[in-house]
């Protein structure tokens, strides 16, 4: 069962009401993230999506009760992973500031 703060259940409700933005705000990023293209930024509801998409690349941080990115993609594979949790996220609160992978999982940088 998942429980949601205050803060959190109203987030869900403006994202059931279609008020979607992009993608993650990188000002918002937390700073639990670790260095590199992809975060998750202060809009996390903490649903799981990501977790249970790439969980070698989201985890729960219990402190502060939000996914964050605790490693970071390295192969094409790996980047379409991650890559597929951002555009799942149902808040859009996963940012990839730098990488855009391609249908046959080529990267091409962002500049």
């Amino acid at each position: 069962m998942i429980l949601m703060n205050y803060v959190q259940a109203c987030r869900c409700v403006n994202v059931c009401l279609n008020e979607r933005k992009d993608m993650a705000n990188k000002n918002e990023r937390l700073s639990q993230n670790v260095p590199g293209f992809y975060y998750v930024d202060a809009t996390c509801i903490d649903c799981d999506m990501c977790r249970g998409n790439a969980p070698d690349f989201f985890r729960r941080d219990d402190d502060i009760g939000y996914s964050v990115v605790y490693r970071q993609p390295e192969t094409p594979e790996q980047y379409a992973l991650a890559e597929e949790a951002r555009e799942n996220c149902p808040t859009d609160s996963i940012g990839n500031d730098g990488v855009e992978v391609a249908e046959n999982h080529s990267l091409n940088y962002k500049s």
